[in-house]
């Protein structure tokens, strides 16, 4: 005779342990995002300590690397621009000498448009020419003809001009021989934006004659004010976390009684965190990338986009995305670990 064979009751009887129901992720971000919503502001706080740390971190990072991008790329762009430059002077000065000789009772007039030549204003200059050179009253008119000039010159430096990019003015010009001003304009003119982007570099404690590798480096100040802001917006998370905890005691008690396990508890912290944090850093990284735009277009100009470094302004963002999520993640885990080793009994006993 066989011995019946004996089934074990989904239900446990007294004195067993039944099973414990794992609730499955989807689930522990629903809860997540609930308490964000009713926590709003709270959540705001948090979230906005993250913002600035991040902007700060994403603002000063990619500011050193288009200084020093534009510094590096500007030196073979400024060397050329020099040598035309310095082509250009030897022809120019005997010409600007006779100029200053026929415009001698308009002087004032003829140095303020000399002045607009030397900034790339070659269309004023020539403006000007034409006028004088057809006043009405003809003691205000200037003779500009058989100015001293060698055509196969102009065209010698037009072409060196075009070499560096450049495009010189030579149509239009009252007089054939005034098409040397039309050259001597745009490269005068190239000659003195590099200049002003070496002043905005020194101005910033970069020399145009440092090494590459120098130039490429954040200096250790720079250094010092990230992990400083990284280390208060750490612990400004990690408050911002304990005092949720701290609110939340009777809840914690009432999800642990209800069978919530300790690893529940941590997820449900760490989701919230991880929430806030790429919220802060998303919102950091185009605040700090907006803010370098307009700081780099101050000091350099269209300069800034023109050695814009994309790939590693890109790389960056990839890290600031990093920093902030990890740091949004380790600020929280003592509060998660709080929470989750909570006694229950003890958490029901706190009066709201």
């Amino acid at each position: 005779m066989t011995e019946p064979t004996r089934t074990r009751s989904a239900t446990p009887t007294r004195g067993q342990i039944g099973k414990a129901i794992r609730l499955p992720l989807s689930k522990a971000v629903e809860i997540s995002l609930k308490s964000l919503r009713v926590r709003f502001w709270r959540s705001m706080l948090t979230v906005s300590s993250i913002i600035l740390a991040i902007a700060f971190l994403t603002f000063v990072w990619t500011s050193s690397r288009v200084q020093s991008a534009v510094a590096i790329g500007m030196r073979p762009d400024a060397a050329r621009a020099a040598e035309v430059g310095q082509a250009l002077s030897d022809a120019w000065k005997p010409f600007e000498s006779e100029l200053t000789r026929r415009f001698k009772n308009r002087k004032g007039d003829f140095n303020a448009e000399l002045k607009k030549l030397y900034d790339g204003g070659t269309r004023s200059f020539k403006t000007f020419c034409r006028n004088v050179a057809s006043e009405p009253q003809v003691e205000r008119r200037v003779d500009l003809k058989d100015l001293p000039y060698d055509p196969a010159v102009v065209e010698t430096l037009a072409a060196k001009a075009r070499g560096i990019g450049l495009l010189p003015d030579l149509d239009g010009w009252c007089e054939p021989s005034l098409r040397l001003a039309g050259v001597k304009g745009v490269v005068q003119g190239e000659v003195s934006r590099y200049n002003n982007l070496q002043l905005a570099l020194q101005r910033r404690g970069l020399q145009p004659g440092m090494a590459v590798d120098v130039l490429a480096r954040m200096s250790p100040t720079v250094i010092w004010l990230i992990v400083i802001s990284l280390l208060v917006c750490g612990v400004g998370i990690s408050n911002a976390m304990l005092m949720s905890v701290t609110e939340r005691f009777r809840e914690i008690g009432t999800m642990k009684c209800l069978g919530a396990l300790d690893g529940f508890i941590v997820k449900l912290f760490l989701l919230e965190s991880t929430f806030q944090g790429v919220a802060g850093t998303v919102f950091g990284v185009l605040i700090g990338f907006v803010f370098m735009l307009l700081a780099g277009l101050k000091s350099f100009g269209l300069a800034t986009f023109h050695y814009f470094p994309t790939l590693q302004v890109l790389l960056i963002i990839v890290y600031a995305f990093a920093v902030g999520g990890i740091l949004s993640i380790l600020a929280a885990v003592f509060p998660a670990l709080r929470a989750a080793h909570m006694a229950p009994v003890e958490a029901m006993r706190v009066e709201e």
